[in-house]
């Protein structure tokens, strides 16, 4: 049954590679998705405050990790969507806003907001942009498609996401802090820690006397 299985799968791969190439490459939506990451790119490269990458590249891991379970659980298991174009033949689709508009929109507004408050509130405005907005646009382009879902739980889901990521951070960051500086000195530079000394040679032979 195991090979029976494995050989199911290679053979939905290949016919899954074979309509990327005939069907989904060098489309029009193809184009557009490849434009839209472009952009998402450009616009982050632009504004993102480089003294903090650290933490926002954290942010932005945990929400695509977050979407990639999500697309396997949602999409490979219990088909609520679907992607009509990829940017690569992978299964699961790495869908780019997921992967990429999602966690920049995340990353800025936890750049320019302190509070939970205005969190929530421009958190809520990018999900909404994303969600009302660009996948719409998307599903009429057909790149996209929801069935057994509508865009009401597809904007709970991503405003979840970004506010769940945003707590591990904090989180995270608790953990790191309330470690002593000397210990935290010790895991990143092991090498540049003292060695224990070794008595030199006339130390000794003037303990030696001394005794005498």
């Amino acid at each position: 049954m195991p090979y029976d299985i494995y050989e199911l799968g290679r053979l939905l791969a290949n016919v899954s590679y074979q309509h990327w190439i005939s069907e989904e490459l060098f489309s029009f939506g193809w184009f557009v998705s490849v434009g839209a990451l472009i952009v998402a790119y450009g616009i982050w490269l632009i504004l993102v405050d480089k003294s903090r990458i650290k933490d926002l590249l954290l942010l932005g891991s945990l929400c695509a990790v977050a979407f990639a379970v999500i697309d396997t659980v949602l999409v490979g298991f219990l088909g609520l969507w679907s992607f009509k174009i990829r940017l690569f033949p992978f299964q699961p689709p790495l869908f780019i806003v997921g992967l990429t508009m999602g966690p920049i929109m995340y990353m800025l507004v936890f750049q320019y907001t302190s509070s939970w408050r205005n969190f929530f509130l421009w958190n809520g405005i990018g999900c909404a942009v994303i969600v009302f907005g660009v996948l719409p646009v998307f599903s009429l382009l057909g790149i996209f498609q929801l069935y057994k879902w509508n865009w009401v739980f597809h904007y709970l889901l991503f405003f979840l996401v970004g506010t769940v990521a945003r707590g591990l951070l904090f989180w995270f960051t608790s953990i790191e802090q309330n470690q002593p500086a000397s210990k935290r000195m010790a895991q990143l530079y092991p090498k540049l820690q003292p060695a224990a000394t070794k008595p030199l040679i006339s130390d000794e032979t003037d303990k030696t006397d001394n005794g005498q």
